[in-house]
């Protein structure tokens, strides 16, 4: 039998084991040419929430908007690094501070807090998601006031990067895991008005805080732009509800989920998609300015990063929801790739760079509307916690080197017009989204592949509260199921 080999099984999804449905209880196996699946015996019942007016409807849209300012505060935010970042690399702000050191920083801030994320989920396990998010909204707005009163280098590296990262971590890792408890037929439309805020935020913190830092000066934009975001983040909290009947795992790793080969395929998914999407955010400004524009008509491009999340990620959850997640998903991925190989290597004004950053914006953050709704279908909303927490180290480790391989590929220093200097950069960003595009494909025909497989074993009705880690579903099935259309949307 010819299988995707995970790490310590012989088939994709692991070894076969117990699963758990709504419906089966010590059922005898099933098994064809193909594969063979054992379904789960009367250890353990998985019982669905009674029916709640607050799913996908009533309080949800009230968490949808607490998370949408969530995320207004946190990815907003960081997305205005791109403006420090320019301003830093060509004032030559802290003496003796290159180009890596500044790409570190920014590194630093996206991913190390979430590289943590498991010890995380387990705080919130301990004293809940409202006090998570009070932590992280303290150490953001401490950071970025520290930061503005920053003298050396290291103290940068201190405020703007490590402490703000863990307030991003303590404030995203809670707040993504709410919105899976109160949506179901409109979750990945829910999740793309929420992760719309980050569009806004990146608006008002590109556009804005370059207003300031031309007023009077980029330490004034630093003590601002924490202003803003504490008061924001201050609103969010008090409207934010954990529900708690659907039980959720609070463990640092699961032994299930970690043999299972579609964690894995989860994974490359996700540091490909992020060594993208960082790349690209960060670094469009400087782009803008190596075509000899100036650092107002950088900050204008980064917005429309922005401006394209805010208007894309609704439709493209929308079009999720009516079409499948994964399928829409990597239907962008295919395009954003397409057109960083297409569209911006040959770049040479100011009007390409704008449509080019709106299409990306648009469509490049398409994975934080999507990414709940598949952990859901691949092993749970039991395991979303558990699951989401490993996927946000993975996130972390990628957004950390994504800035530095993204100067590393850049062709020479700050300050000075070349077309040519990020050639390299668009070649393996471009690279990298068609790589995470591939994979996610190959993720759908894994869950077309398992669905059929418990569909023939059993009338078995879709539930996001199994846990289908048991399930053993052969390459050859995975392959092809690429492209079915049969059963439900994936």
């Amino acid at each position: 039998m010819e299988s995707i080999k995970s790490k310590n099984s012989g088939e994709l999804g692991c070894t076969p084991s117990k699963v758990q449905t709504r419906e089966a209880v010590g059922l005898a196996e099933s098994s064809s040419e193909e594969g063979v699946l054992e379904l789960g015996n009367k250890e353990e019942l998985v019982n669905e929430p009674a029916i709640d007016p607050n799913v996908d409807g009533g309080y949800a849209w009230v968490i949808c908007f607490a998370c949408f300012l969530f995320n207004f505060s946190t990815w907003g935010m960081n997305s205005g690094f791109a403006i420090y970042f320019a301003n830093y690399l060509n004032n030559d702000t802290f003496k003796g501070a290159d180009k890596m050191d500044y790409s570190y920083i920014g590194g630093i801030a996206f991913g190390v807090g979430l590289f943590f994320s498991p010890v995380i989920t387990i705080i919130q396990g301990k004293i809940g998601a409202r006090g998570c998010l009070i932590i992280g909204n303290c150490l953001e707005f401490t950071a970025l006031m520290l930061a503005s009163f920053s003298k050396h280098l290291w103290q940068l590296y201190l405020t703007q990067g490590l402490i703000q990262s863990f307030g991003l971590a303590f404030m995203s890792v809670p707040a993504t895991s709410l919105l899976p408890q109160y949506f179901k037929k409109r979750r990945v439309l829910a999740g793309s008005l929420a992760t719309a805020g980050s569009g806004v935020g990146g608006i008002v913190f590109n556009l804005g805080m370059q207003k300031v830092v031309e007023a009077r000066s980029v330490f004034w934009a630093l003590r601002v732009q924490s202003i803003i975001g504490f008061v924001m983040a201050w609103v969010a909290i008090a409207l934010t509800r954990d529900k708690q009947k659907v039980k959720i795992q609070f463990t640092m790793f699961d032994i299930g989920v970690l043999k299972s080969a579609a964690f894995y395929l989860l994974s490359f998914f996700v540091v490909t998609c992020m060594f993208g999407y960082v790349i690209v955010l960060y670094t469009l400004a400087q782009f803008a300015t190596s075509l000899g524009y100036t650092e107002q008509q950088g900050s204008i491009v980064s917005a429309m990063v922005q401006v394209g999340s805010c208007f894309g990620r609704p439709i493209v959850g929308f079009l999720c929801d009516k079409h499948g997640p994964v399928t829409v998903t990597t239907f962008c991925y295919y395009i954003v790739g397409i057109f960083c190989l297409a569209m911006w290597i040959p770049a040479r004004n100011l009007a390409t760079i704008i449509v080019f950053a709106i299409v990306q914006g648009s469509m490049m953050g398409a994975i934080y509307g999507m990414m709940a709704q598949l952990i859901a279908r691949l092993f749970g909303l039991k395991k979303m916690n558990v699951v989401l927490s490993n996927v946000w180290c993975l996130l972390g480790v990628a957004g950390v080197f994504s800035p530095v391989i993204g100067v590393k590929l850049k062709r020479g220093g700050g300050g000075f017009v070349d077309p040519t200097q990020y050639v390299n950069c668009s070649i393996f960003t471009g690279c990298s989204f068609i790589a995470c595009a591939t994979t996610l494909l190959i993720i759908r025909g894994y869950i077309k592949a398992r669905d059929q497989i418990l569909h023939e074993s059993e009338d078995h009705k879709d539930s996001d509260y199994g846990d289908y880690t048991g399930v053993s579903v052969p390459i050859r099935k995975v392959f092809t199921h690429i492209f079915s259309n049969d059963l439900q949307k994936v």
